[in-house]
């Protein structure tokens, strides 16, 4: 999975991430839902970025990832079950830790479709994957080449 010959995979993944970042904030300044009443900072060393919880954004990311490298890139099929596993796991892991209600990671998951729905729509090929690598730096400066 790690190398610099797919930049079409890095480019579309990094543009995957960046959008998810913008929709998930624009869309908890709109809607400002306070997280669950019973959420409790009983874990060691946690912290909040935000006091809002709808959309989850580990349940958007979490399912973009999976749409991603299941389905937009697809890896080896034996890494399928997996990372979809994982995935649901990290849904479901929000519910139970009382961070966020079942709605905010139910608007997440759709959330997190309709995501990878726009990556597909605006997939870049490789040559303009390379270009926009080459624009923004190009080399590699711990490479020692």
């Amino acid at each position: 999975l790690y190398s610099f010959d797919r930049p079409e995979l890095w480019v579309n993944l990094l543009v995957a991430l960046l959008l998810d970042i913008v929709v998930v904030a624009v869309t908890k300044a709109f809607t400002r839902r306070r997280r669950p009443a019973y959420n409790v900072d009983d874990m060691f060393m946690t912290g909040s970025v935000d006091k809002f919880s709808f959309p989850s954004g580990h349940a958007t990311r979490a399912i973009l990832l999976a749409v991603f490298l299941c389905s937009l890139y697809p890896l080896n099929f034996i890494l399928f079950l997996p990372i979809v596993a994982w995935s649901l796991t990290v849904c479901v892991s929000r519910v139970l830790l009382g961070r966020h209600h079942i709605l905010d990671v139910t608007g997440g998951i759709v959330i997190g479709l309709l995501e990878a729905f726009v990556v597909k729509q605006i997939w870049l090929s490789e040559d303009s994957a390379r270009y926009i690598i080459t624009a923004l730096g190009g080399e590699d400066p711990w490479s020692g080449a």
